[in-house]
């Protein structure tokens, strides 16, 4: 039985936006109903993940730790973030040739005065402190070597997370092969599925068992006509019941006045910096639903992000090419040191795509 972990890393109550979107997450919840199908058998846990809620990260580790069953993780691509708490609740840990691990500290936003920062740093400190516990089980290494680890910010070849001994196994040993990679965490925007959770509730999707019902009331004969024709077109209506005609008329151009009006709302509401011609288009041009132009947003960003990650790969290409150089005079600053700072530089890039706790 396979239990798979892949995708970001959300809460139970998110899921179903994800899924309603074919987008693909790991809840606790979503990993609890697999579980619960299972009698205590061997189990196989397929990670890619980039990453996500370390509480929901948390309570995933748990529900796999507490499994009676024998269990076998392979990181088949990532498991950065929160995604290395859940492999470590692995019995026998293996990770393909071409993976990366990556451990880090938690983050989060805050506001207020200096006793709130000071109060999110403890809390902050004391995350860490409980991320460390998993990777401590798992590896032996002690809480200081681990701490620093991640705040370094630690990516970790499959041969590296082995010499410090947290998987056992390394996928294919032996076999050759050619990669190209690529990291995306994938996370929706939690503004956008704030205002999707919104809208949907605001604004019910049509039960398809009221289909049936709503077609029969469109297809009721108006008037007293039965005897006469079944259906009556609308210059018949216009002509033998113009009060009536243009009563319905009225209301449906009000009733579509306020639809209007409420589609271009709630696309308005979706904005974000960035996709300013995405929302005119749709609200004057394509007239589209808010559910389907939230879709082409969340593509957008995706998108905008795996290009900036492009980008960054482009940019480094040249500095690859670049040929050794004689060591630098005495007080110049040395190669591993201008390597070391641009390393720095890229990963505080990669810092600002993420957001929320990881």
């Amino acid at each position: 039985m396979k239990i798979s972990v892949k995708g970001p890393i959300i809460s139970s109550n998110e899921q179903w936006i994800y899924d309603w979107f074919g987008i693909e997450a790991t809840s606790p919840k979503k990993v609890s109903d697999q579980l619960s199908k299972l009698s205590g058998e061997d189990i196989d846990i397929d990670i890619n993940s980039g990453g996500g809620s370390v509480f929901d990260a948390s309570e995933i580790y748990a529900l796999l730790k507490d499994y009676k069953g024998k269990k076998t993780g392979k990181i088949l691509g990532l498991a950065a973030s929160a995604a290395s708490v859940i492999a470590m609740a692995a019995d026998n840990l293996l990770m393909a040739p071409t993976a990366q691990m990556m451990i880090h500290n938690a983050s989060t936003r805050s506001q207020g005065d200096y006793r709130d920062m000071d109060q999110t740093s403890s809390f902050l400190k004391n995350v860490n402190q409980t991320i460390a516990n998993a990777y401590n089980l798992k590896s032996g290494k002690s809480y200081d070597e681990l701490l620093i680890m991640m705040d370094k910010e630690t990516w970790l070849t499959p041969q590296q997370a082995l010499q410090h001994h947290l998987i056992d196994e390394i996928m294919f040993e032996g076999q050759g092969f050619e990669f190209v990679a690529s990291a995306d965490g994938g996370m929706i925007p939690q503004q956008v599925i704030d205002k999707i959770r919104n809208e949907l509730h605001a604004n019910p999707p049509l039960n398809q068992a009221e289909i049936p019902a709503q077609a029969a009331v469109n297809q009721k004969i108006i008037g007293n006509e039965q005897e006469e024709k079944e259906t009556m077109n609308l210059e018949e209506l216009k002509n033998k019941h113009p009060e009536l005609y243009n009563q319905i008329r009225n209301e449906g151009y009000t009733e579509g006045v306020k639809a209007e009006n409420s589609r271009i709302k709630s696309i308005e509401d979706l904005q974000m910096p960035g996709n300013e011609a995405l929302i005119n288009q749709a609200k004057f041009e394509t007239n589209d639903s808010a559910e389907s132009v939230a879709v082409q947003i969340i593509k957008a960003e995706k998108s905008r992000g795996q290009n900036y990650l492009q980008n960054l790969k482009e940019d480094a290409d040249p500095i690859n090419k670049v040929p050794g150089s004689p060591a630098p005079e005495e007080g110049g600053e040395s190669d591993s040191v201008k390597a070391s700072n641009l390393g720095a530089n890229i990963a505080a890039s990669i810092n600002k795509m993420r957001g929320g706790i990881r």
